[in-house]
């Protein structure tokens, strides 16, 4: 029967493999973006984030003495992570654009496997990891925002590059989109948080 404290050291090695893979993506696309000076900032920015949740991971795993995060990767358990993982491998070498997509993709699962880490904490009374978790949450949330505005202007200067006439004047117009969209879903996501605990309560 596996303790608390293995169940918890799974998912922080799962979350060390993940991370590593998605510094090298993120690594990658530096590269790519030389002539971009504000993208590369940004991409800057995120890299910083990535590495410090590795060093994070890396150093609770040697005082927890948990598995390696390679060990983990390949257990049964590990497939959604692994996927993304795997995904970010598989298409790091399309074009730009789509290269900053699949890491705003590979966003996704790392932000929900912290919060399924931070449930998992704190159901299980583990103060340090979920407060480690929830950092890191929000460090990936703050990263997604930025890319909503980093993609749009990478996408402009691509078709640039492909010799068409594109407006970057759109952009206000792309942002201000993107920005309702998200105070829309804020208001969906209230009200069905909000339904989904008042349909839980005793009539």
């Amino acid at each position: 029967m596996r303790t608390p404290t293995d169940t918890i050291n799974g998912y922080v090695t799962d979350m060390l493999a993940l991370e590593e893979h998605i510094e090298k993506a993120v690594a990658c696309q530096l590269q790519t973006v030389e002539d971009n000076p504000r993208v590369q900032a940004d991409l800057r920015i995120i890299q910083r984030w990535v590495r410090l949740h590795i060093a994070n991971l890396e150093q609770l795993t040697r005082t927890r003495d948990a598995a390696t995060a390679t060990g983990a990767i390949k257990r049964a358990g590990s497939s959604v992570l692994g996927r993304a993982a795997g995904a970010i491998d598989l298409l790091r070498q399309e074009g730009q654009p789509r290269n900053l997509r699949d890491d705003y993709a590979a966003f996704g699962p790392a932000a929900m496997g912290y919060v399924m880490l931070n449930t998992t904490a704190l159901a299980l009374e583990d103060e340090e990891v979920a407060d480690l978790a929830i950092q890191h949450l929000q460090n990936y949330v703050r990263g997604m925002i930025a890319l909503h505005y980093i993609i749009p202007a990478v996408v402009v200067q691509s078709l640039r590059k492909e010799g068409l006439v594109a407006r970057e004047d759109i952009l206000t117009d792309v942002f201000r989109n993107v920005e309702k969209a998200w105070v829309l879903g804020k208001t969906v996501q209230t009200e069905t948080a909000a339904e989904s605990t008042l349909s839980q309560l005793p009539s």
